[in-house]
């Protein structure tokens, strides 16, 4: 497991943002909760979904996808773990695991029936992203995974 002091030759692919992760659903609640208390009658499902995702973007606020010479690294609450080397993808592409996740899809060399494997994906480096990735994240993340020799799938 690496140090964040050997992290200074790895490239973010990805990262969570605090910006549009928490403070426009928190804009939100905060417009949701004067309503409510102007009309006096307490909308209190969308508050609730509304502070569920704020509670989770901000947790989730520094993590990140991260990728040095060896492979692929992922920051999850301020731990730093290895997650593939290059060796062992097969291909890659970015994917959308659930309501405001972005992950990057790895599919690893094996055989045809192991999971994860050739046929099935495992999801490296969730995080947390509101909108999803724009073109430019998008043919980033492609060009540097054709770079280590990954085939990528859209």
């Amino acid at each position: 497991m690496p140090d964040d002091e050997d992290l200074a030759g790895t490239t973010v692919l990805l990262a969570s943002r605090l910006w549009p992760a928490v403070l426009i659903p928190a804009g939100s609640l905060a417009a949701l909760v004067a309503v409510g208390i102007w009309q006096r009658s307490f909308p209190f499902i969308p508050i609730g979904l509304l502070l569920a995702t704020v509670l989770v973007a901000w947790s989730q606020r520094g993590d990140a996808l991260l990728a040095d010479e060896t492979g692929l690294l992922v920051r999850h609450h301020g731990r730093v773990t290895r997650r593939y080397r290059w060796e062992e993808i097969r291909e890659a592409g970015l994917a959308r695991p659930g309501f405001g996740q972005v992950a990057l899809a790895v599919y690893p060399d094996g055989g045809p029936w192991d999971v994860p494997g050739p046929n099935n994906a495992a999801l490296v480096g969730r995080i947390w992203m509101l909108r999803k990735p724009s073109r430019e994240i998008h043919d980033r993340i492609n060009e540097f995974l054709r770079s280590r020799g990954i085939r990528t799938v859209d």
